[in-house]
């Protein structure tokens, strides 16, 4: 029996200068999701705990802010007149950190997605 892939193509919707929030926007993957954004005309606002080293920021986004979403505060205020929120955050390293410090590492993850989870509605963000 022979399967065959099918792949169906998923277009952005262009954001017309609306604001987009992109908490781990430092990092691999947000940095990628945030150049497609800005290329689909969305401002985007990329929040990150260290300096991106995958690309220069006027690739990925509008505007960088580094900060620590693991902080109500930061969460609550990079998420200030945005449409839309991702929150590809994490705190994560290799394999010999991660089996060394999984309380850490699952306190940590916990706070960020719950402060942005938080944050979003306080500042009225529809998605």
């Amino acid at each position: 029996m022979r399967i065959q892939a099918t792949s169906k193509t998923f277009d952005l919707p262009q954001g017309d200068g609306r604001k987009v929030c992109i908490a781990g926007g430092g990092g691999f993957i947000g940095s990628h999701i945030g150049k497609k954004l800005k290329e689909n005309g969305w401002y985007v606002i990329a929040v990150g705990w260290r300096e991106n080293e995958f690309m220069n920021k006027d690739d990925f986004c509008d505007e960088y802010i580094l900060g620590d979403v693991r902080k109500l505060e930061v969460a609550v205020d990079v998420c200030k007149g945005c449409t839309q929120v991702y929150n590809l955050a994490a705190h994560m390293g290799g394999m010999g950190f991660v089996r060394s410090n999984e309380s850490v590492l699952s306190f940590n993850n916990t706070a960020i997605s719950m402060n942005m989870l938080e944050a979003a509605p306080r500042k009225d963000v529809p998605r």
